[in-house]
């Protein structure tokens, strides 16, 4: 009886609530979610970055950052052009509401570089939606 009680329940809260009991989606679509770099420096010899996911969709809450690759370009003190492409130390969570931003900072560990200037940085990235979910 109480099996038969408990498999109603779950039942009748999974079809009062579809966003949560849908499936999560993975995407890289930056129709969805775009990334803009406002930062970017070196800090005791590790490079850092700052910048904004925006989530340009209004039926979709970004729930999870799974993957980040950054590629930077810059110039370094003596003049040559470098590139550096790295994954962040740790993956922050990331968690962005339909049609909202979210500020983040990166700490994409060791460089060699020192004084540099003239940063360009170009990122793929792979996240988790879930559709339709207002939480």
């Amino acid at each position: 009886m109480m099996k038969k009680v408990f498999l109603l329940i779950t039942l009748l809260l999974a079809l009062m609530c579809p966003a949560l009991a849908g499936a999560a989606e993975t995407s890289s679509d930056r129709m969805i979610l775009d990334w803009t770099t406002s930062k970017v420096w070196v800090n005791s010899g590790e490079l850092c970055v700052t910048g904004t996911f925006v989530n340009k969709r209004s039926d979709l809450t970004i729930t999870k950052l799974n993957d980040f690759v950054m590629r930077v370009t810059y110039t370094d003190k003596d003049g040559t052009t470098k590139r550096f492409i790295g994954k962040p130390v740790k993956l922050p969570l990331c968690k962005v509401n339909a049609s909202s931003s979210r500020k983040m900072n990166f700490n994409f560990g060791k460089i060699d570089a020192e004084a540099t200037n003239n940063w360009v940085t170009a990122q793929d990235y792979t996240f988790t939606y879930i559709n339709g979910a207002r939480f």
